[in-house]
């Protein structure tokens, strides 16, 4: 078992890909009981619709994918202050609809379900060195402004 480990940890890929699922695991387990107690748990799975489906209509469109995923969350998390909803209710009615939206953008776009699906599951066995000092620096960020706001 040893020499399987010690095997499978001797190549860069899998150091790489320990080191960024470490760092994001980390990151997720802090802010998720901040998002809990403010009414936010439907926030991952909310943003996860969100970003499926403003992700299909940029692929249909021809548009910067991330800059309208990021648009998206922004107008997720706006939506849900702004409404007489809690928070979780409004992030659970928008997500539907974005997921809704989604399904039919990639359906009526002819070949984008394959680059949707490279954006939004790329494989973390992937990452460049690059990938990871970003990884960590992002990371750190999180960290550093938790423990200042918090």
């Amino acid at each position: 078992m040893h020499d399987l480990l010690s095997g499978l940890f001797s190549y860069p890929f899998i150091q790489r890909a320990l080191i960024a699922g470490t760092l994001v695991a980390l990151c997720s387990a802090l802010l998720g009981v901040s998002l809990v107690l403010k009414r936010y748990s439907m926030i991952g799975d909310g943003l996860s619709h969100v970003g499926f489906g403003a992700m299909a209509v940029a692929m249909a469109l021809g548009a910067a994918p991330l800059a309208v995923v990021i648009l998206a969350a922004f107008f997720l998390l706006r939506l849900s202050r702004g409404s007489r909803l809690a928070g979780d209710s409004a992030i659970a009615l928008v997500s539907s609809g974005a997921l809704a939206i989604g399904v039919v953008a990639t359906s009526l776009s002819s070949g984008s379900n394959v680059d949707v699906m490279n954006y939004l599951f790329g494989s973390i066995l992937t990452m460049t060195a690059a990938d990871v000092k970003l990884a960590v620096l992002l990371s750190l960020a999180v960290l550093l402004l938790f423990l200042l706001l918090y």
